[in-house]
């Protein structure tokens, strides 16, 4: 059986892996990020830089917590946590205001899902 802290490094490593490969992918190829979130009409130049700005910090908040010495790792997983509350909270927007279409409910859940796995990891005091 996988010991709980286990199961949480394991956690850190695929959240942090997942961070960082969105991240890259939305700077390098920020149009095809965009529609891989259903955003559609996602081309336009202001577009890409805004999207290259959320992959370089998930790049740095990724890879900050996967390099952070044991006893700072929970501090790295709590920034992460804010940064994906603050991307749930600007979907919730988005579709109230009709700026996101409805077929990007993915934008709500994903964050959700990583908000929940970082309130799980911090909750169980990973050091």
């Amino acid at each position: 059986m996988v010991s709980k802290e286990t199961a949480a490094r394991a956690s850190v490593i695929g959240l942090s892996a997942t961070r960082i490969g969105i991240g890259a992918l939305a700077w390098i190829r920020p149009v095809t990020t965009a529609r891989l979130f259903g955003m559609r009409g996602a081309a336009q130049a202001e577009s890409a830089y805004l999207w290259r700005l959320f992959g370089v910090r998930d790049v740095v908040v990724g890879a900050a917590t996967l390099r952070a010495p044991e006893d700072e790792r929970l501090a790295w997983v709590a920034l992460g946590l804010a940064c994906d509350t603050a991307d749930g909270a600007a979907a919730v927007v988005g579709r109230r205001d009709g700026s996101l279409p409805p077929s990007t409910a993915a934008l709500v859940a994903a964050p959700a899902a990583a908000v929940g796995l970082g309130v799980w990891l911090l909750r169980a005091g990973l050091r």
